[in-house]
């Protein structure tokens, strides 16, 4: 039996829960035999649905807060989750009730929000916002109100953005970039990693004996899901280049001037943000329009499917839990399978083969 007498309390207290919800309260009685009869009954009441428990109320701040602390604290997307909890808190308003965030309230946060970042921006804090309502009630039994309609608050997004680095525009872009950032693009070139994975790139990741390297990637999972990526001849000798460069992580830069604790002429592993200014300056002394370190890795996808024709093979090599994710790359198969068709067409063409039978004849004499 849950019984239990607070301090100062001259009444004995029952605190139970059934099937995920919380009953509590004072038994009215100083009595410890009478307070476990009180708890009985309670209980049978709760067993044939004649008691209810009252969801209790619970504010937006209080909610994000619990739900960084036990959900997205653990996941690798950490920060981005703690960044788009403020959004919804600050704007939404910290004392708000879960119960107030009626669809009219969603509606306005998406139409003030839009006019600050991107409509995938917002849908994303959207759907936070859902993950949060729903854990809410679900898990800790909070008053949420009425179930928002969330498929008429999220905004239409264009197609998934694939921009493919072109032959020329490689040649260029390499032209014009730091010498010691061309090993780190080279390998997201060419093995398809995001740019984490590859600035963070450490030799204890790397097993030349098994001929791979394992890398944690985005996941849901506390640390993340495990992927393990092949290397190639190629991929090897350019990680052999780095060896002796830093004893932890594979990928360094040359300090170009002494600040803070870094000196002029030494040699660091990258950080998160050092290196983009002169990455932008590249990509545009190069003249290459619309391109981000990202599109290095629909590049890499894109060559390979290109070249072996496998969607599967791409999945793989992306580390993609869900093929529809993939097949965004699939217009590569598609477009190789229309150039095939048209030669095919063109050549069978009562055209063509009165040409190439005039050719012969011309030949013959």
């Amino acid at each position: 039996m849950s019984i239990y007498r607070p301090k100062k309390s001259p009444s004995w207290h029952y605190d139970f829960v059934i099937k995920g919800l919380r009953f509590h309260g004072s038994t009215g009685t100083a009595s410890k035999d009478a307070a476990r009869q009180v708890e009985a009954r309670m209980r049978v009441g709760v067993a044939e649905g004649r008691l209810q428990t009252k969801r209790l109320p619970t504010t937006i701040n209080a909610a994000a807060e619990r739900f960084f602390e036990e959900v997205a604290k653990h996941q690798p997307s950490h920060a981005t989750t703690e960044y788009q909890l403020f959004n919804l808190v600050t704007r939404l308003g910290k004392n708000t009730s879960l119960s107030e965030i009626t669809d009219n309230v969603i509606a306005e946060y998406v139409a003030r929000r839009r006019s600050e970042v991107s409509d995938s921006s917002v849908n994303r804090e959207v759907q936070l916002l859902r993950r949060v309502l729903r854990r809410a009630g679900r898990i800790w039994k909070a008053d949420v109100g009425e179930t928002p309609n969330w498929r008429e608050l999220v905004l239409p997004e264009p197609a998934a953005r694939v921009r493919e680095l072109m032959a020329d525009e490689e040649a260029r872009l390499f032209a014009h970039l730091r010498e010691d950032l061309h090993p780190l693009v080279t390998f997201c070139l060419t093995t398809g990693v995001r740019l984490m994975n590859g600035i963070r790139l450490t030799w204890a990741q790397v097993d030349e004996a098994a001929g791979s390297i394992t890398f944690r990637v985005k996941s849901r999972r506390p640390g993340g899901d495990v992927h393990t990526l092949p290397l190639t001849r190629a991929v090897v000798v350019l990680l052999a280049e780095q060896r002796g460069n830093h004893p932890i992580y594979v990928f360094t830069y040359r300090c170009k001037r002494s600040c803070g604790q870094r000196r002029k002429g030494e040699v660091y592993p990258f950080s998160q943000g050092g290196w983009r200014r002169d990455w932008s300056r590249a990509i545009e002394a190069a003249g290459i329009d619309n391109f981000r370190f990202h599109d290095l890795r629909h590049t890499a996808a894109t060559r390979v499917l290109r070249a072996s024709g496998n969607l599967k093979v791409v999945q793989a090599m992306l580390g993609h839990s869900d093929i529809a994710t993939t097949s965004r790359y699939a217009h590569v198969v598609t477009d190789d399978v229309r150039g095939a068709m048209e030669a095919a067409a063109s050549r069978n063409s009562p055209k063509t083969a009165a040409v190439e039978s005039a050719t012969s004849l011309k030949r013959k004499a």
